[in-house]
């Protein structure tokens, strides 16, 4: 069975917020849903035009003054029932693939010393994406809304505990990797870094 292209969904949950341009939609995705999924700038537009001709979605030319014409999407009635529908079914269930475990894998063929290095690096990332995630924690229990329009508060404080969620998922998942990188190292110190496996 073929899979389904999920960057569909990604667009039409940022679009059932309020109108949005591509431009927008890629900026408010890495800062809100983009600790846990990437969306390519580059498939953002033909995935726009591919829902406008199944009328998922429409487009206005929005003027700005000095500023140049901008294409602002809009989802459509059609367009919401679809997304509902894949947001009440089930998720597709993704098949694990990691470089480093790979490399792991075959590391009895190079110095420890090459993947201690390995597990320093991925140690380190996690930190720095535990410490954003806890700025993003921290953020969504301080603001309540105040800086949004009106009409955006209300929506601001349903979502807020889903997105939550997911921060929490961010932290525990980062964290659980931290703490295999320490227990991979203890288990690396315990090898003869003189010879390889």
């Amino acid at each position: 069975m073929a899979r389904t292209n999920k960057t569909q969904y990604a667009i039409l949950g940022m679009l059932n917020y309020q109108p949005m341009s591509g431009y927008d939609i890629k900026k408010i995705s890495d800062h809100s849903i983009g600790h846990f999924w990437n969306e390519n700038y580059g498939n953002i537009y033909p995935v726009l035009k591919r829902m406008m001709r199944e009328g998922l979605v429409t487009m206005d030319i929005q003027q700005g003054g000095s500023a140049p014409p901008r294409k602002v999407y809009t989802i459509t009635a059609k367009g919401r029932q679809f997304f509902l529908d894949w947001l009440a079914g089930s998720p597709e269930r993704q098949i694990l693939r990691e470089e480093l475990l790979l490399q792991l894998f075959f590391g009895q063929w190079i110095s420890p010393n090459i993947i201690e290095d390995k597990l320093h690096n991925e140690s380190a990332f996690c930190s720095a994406m535990i410490k954003n995630l806890q700025q993003i924690k921290a953020h969504l229990e301080e603001d309540h809304g105040k800086n949004l329009p009106e009409q955006s508060v209300g929506t601001f404080a349903a979502g807020r505990p889903y997105w939550k969620m997911t921060v929490e998922f961010g932290l525990r998942y980062y964290q659980g990797i931290r703490e295999w990188c320490d227990a991979s190292l203890h288990e690396l110190s315990q090898i003869d870094k003189g010879e390889k496996r």
